[in-house]
């Protein structure tokens, strides 16, 4: 008995020694899971959380079994907005998960993927962050509108009452906002249309000025936002009060509220601010500068279309009368993205 009195806590410590060399990195490798056996079925991570920006990571398998995949339980009704590059497998693998950009300002968006060798079944959670609006952006009508135009292809200005740029429907090619501009008159000149008839988005996406993930809108998307006759418009002269440094008109902020709104205030207010503009015509002359004028991607015919223009004495909501597709005007872009709620 003595003899054991004495063996038990040497054997309990060899014990102990033996289960911590099993298992040498435990401690030391915060990825370290004691179940990643590479012997065994098994997948890592367990889970993910994925911002709303999206995102593409790789979920370990381990094991020498034949095993496959899928996704369960999604609660988004977007579709697409996860994808594995694989459903299916043999031994030690990895599969590659594509999360989009997430669709709901309000819900965090999961699905789980759902690993199986046939006698066992392992599962991966992924859970995806919500949407926040940029500072460059504000939500109207279930679109989320930039508050700024277009400047050179891809950019946007640094103000929200700069004009920008000026472009012609379907066209890359950026315009200065000058009472002249020479360079224009050839481009006027030998514009061919494309597209005639009524095309809601005629506007190809290799021709879109909009930075990468934004689009011109639809001509009904922008009388959605703006209105189509004058009593629809909310005008705005510049005063010391507003900030603003020219006219223009207040959209997706209620009419008795625009007495409010200043240039620094319309943003957290909901709205946007698009300035008077005109457009460039014939000889690179600018025209109708007391009008806002507003490309959109909606052709009416050859030569008409893509443009709403207007102010709150007079308003050509799709171009009819005078959004000659041949004419340059401002471009006011929203975001590629179909909001869930």
């Amino acid at each position: 008995m003595k003899i054991m009195k004495y063996l038990t806590p040497t054997l309990l410590a060899l014990t102990t020694l033996a289960s911590c060399e099993d298992y040498a990195n435990y401690i030391e490798d915060k990825d370290f899971v004691i179940e990643n056996d590479a012997r065994l079925f098994a997948v890592y991570p367990i889970a993910k959380a994925v911002p709303a920006n999206g995102d593409t990571y790789k979920v370990a398998v381990t094991g020498s079994d034949d095993w496959s995949v899928k996704l369960v339980d999604s609660n988004s009704s977007a579709d697409g907005w996860c994808t594995l590059d694989k459903n299916s497998g043999s031994g030690a693998d990895s599969v590659t998960v594509t999360i989009t950009q997430s669709t709901s300002f309000v819900k965090n968006r999961s699905v789980i993927l759902e690993f199986t060798n046939g006698a066992k079944t392992l599962r991966h959670k992924v859970v995806q962050a919500t949407l926040s609006l940029g500072d460059g952006e504000v939500m109207i009508n279930g679109l989320i509108w930039s508050t700024k135009n277009v400047g050179a292809p891809g950019t946007f200005v640094d103000e929200i009452d700069e004009v920008g740029m000026l472009y012609q429907f379907n066209r890359k090619t950026g315009y200065g906002f000058k009472s002249a501009v020479p360079e224009f008159a050839s481009a006027y000149s030998s514009y061919s249309p494309a597209e005639s008839g009524w095309v809601t988005s005629a506007w190809t996406e290799a021709n879109d000025p909009c930075p990468e993930g934004w689009r011109v809108p639809t001509g009904q998307e922008v009388v959605d936002l703006i209105g189509s006759t004058p009593a629809d418009v909310n005008w705005v002269e510049p005063d010391a009060k507003n900030g603003f440094s020219r006219s223009g008109l207040i959209a997706g902020v209620d009419k008795a509220a625009l007495g409010s709104v200043t240039k620094d205030n319309i943003k957290s207010l909901g709205g946007v601010f698009l300035p008077r503009s005109g457009w460039l015509t014939e000889g690179g002359a600018l025209d109708r500068d007391w009008l806002v004028t507003l490309r959109t991607s909606t052709s009416l015919n050859d030569t008409m279309g893509g443009m709403w223009l207007g102010n709150t004495g007079y308003v050509d909501a799709w171009g009819w009368g005078d959004g000659q597709k041949n004419r340059a005007t401002m471009v006011r872009c929203v975001k590629k993205i179909s909001i869930e709620d």
